[in-house]
């Protein structure tokens, strides 16, 4: 299977490394494991693609006293759950990569994806422009984009941690349901 997705913003050593930053308790047990140097190295540090639609949106935003004005910005539809929200980092450059067994996939068709487009930008729009008048928008485009996650096994569930290759956040794996899921079954051996 083909797949959009983009190189990640950093390398499998530096996720490594920021996965114990992601509670106060995790970092100072890191800290504690350094100056004891019992550090715990993970079995494994793998990418996991996990998809995202990207809205590309044009809000026409009719202004009594300055003039129109034209707000164009990129808003990201989790192609699982279908959860919504404006994307406030830049795009790096696509590329097409061929991923057969590390890519979540899409659960929300396209029609899905507009339609949860189409519930969250008026609320969106008149909680962030507060307009006089009601605003002309458009979704210009959408594109299916794999995010590239660095998976970071430390053994169990629990223990494990997934950090974003475009955002560096770190989450736990338990914390979001579709990777946990792949998690397990790449665990059980179910490819």
């Amino acid at each position: 299977m083909r797949i959009q997705t983009f190189d990640p913003k950093l390398d499998a050593e530096s996720a490594v490394v920021r996965s114990d930053r992601i509670t106060i308790d995790t970092f100072l047990r890191a800290k504690l494991s350094t100056l004891l140097n019992a550090d715990k190295e993970p079995d494994e540090v793998s990418l996991v693609y996990y998809p995202d639609y990207i809205a590309y949106t044009t809000v026409e935003l009719h202004r009594y006293f300055r003039g129109d004005r034209t707000v164009k910005f990129l808003v990201g539809i989790d192609a699982v759950t279908g959860r919504v929200g404006e994307v406030d980092v830049e795009l790096p450059p696509r590329k097409s990569v061929d991923s057969s067994s590390d890519a979540i996939d899409a659960e929300l068709t396209p029609t899905d994806a507009k339609d949860e487009w189409d519930d969250w930008i008026f609320p969106y729009i008149d909680r962030r422009f507060r307009p006089f008048k009601r605003p002309d928008f458009s979704l210009d485009e959408l594109e299916l984009v794999h995010v590239p996650y660095w998976l970071i096994d430390y053994g169990t569930l629990a223990d494990s941690y997934v950090v974003s290759g475009l955002t560096k956040q770190v989450e736990e794996v338990v914390s979001l349901n579709p990777i946990e899921r792949y998690y397990e079954r790449i665990c059980s051996g179910q490819q």
